[in-house]
């Protein structure tokens, strides 16, 4: 049992991974809401690090160089993936990753506020499925754009 200050886990996650969204106030939340073992001593918060690790990365993913995960809120995970989509790949909308996360229980989430923190490294193989797919938000928001045309066109 390794233990560290919150503070210490989040400068662990910010040296692997500039834009994550854990911070010291979230190791405190994540800790207390997902059974992690962790102390109080004085005005410092001491966190199992391996016990922490694990239970934000219980399968172990380590297809990246990255031993820490990477943990985006929503957007951040649109971001993300349409900047390194490969050719054939669509790109993907927030709504569809809220949509994939009401239902899944793989990829870990964390509400923090009026945010979700999801690990991206668990997301993105499912997304590379969705982006198979065809989009309902962009083929609703085209057929209102030509149904727009259309009308314009007539008047």
């Amino acid at each position: 049992m390794k233990l560290s200050t919150s503070g210490d886990i989040h400068r662990l996650f910010l040296e692997e991974d500039k834009d994550t969204m854990i911070t010291r106030n979230n190791v405190r939340r994540i800790c207390l809401q997902s059974d992690i073992k962790c102390h109080l001593a004085r005005n410092t918060i001491l966190v199992d690090a391996n016990d922490f690790i694990s239970k934000i990365n219980p399968y172990k993913i380590n297809k990246h160089f990255y031993t820490i995960p990477r943990l985006r809120c929503i957007n951040g995970c649109v971001k993300e993936w349409n900047k390194q989509r490969q050719k054939g790949e669509r790109y993907i909308h927030a709504d569809e990753i809220r949509a994939f996360l009401k239902n899944d229980q793989t990829v870990f989430k964390y509400k923090f506020g009026n945010r979700w923190i999801v690990n991206y490294d668990q997301l993105e193989p499912h997304l590379k499925k969705i982006g198979k797919t065809e989009c309902p938000y962009w083929s609703e928001f085209y057929r209102r754009i030509n149904a727009n045309k259309v009308q314009s066109k007539k008047n």
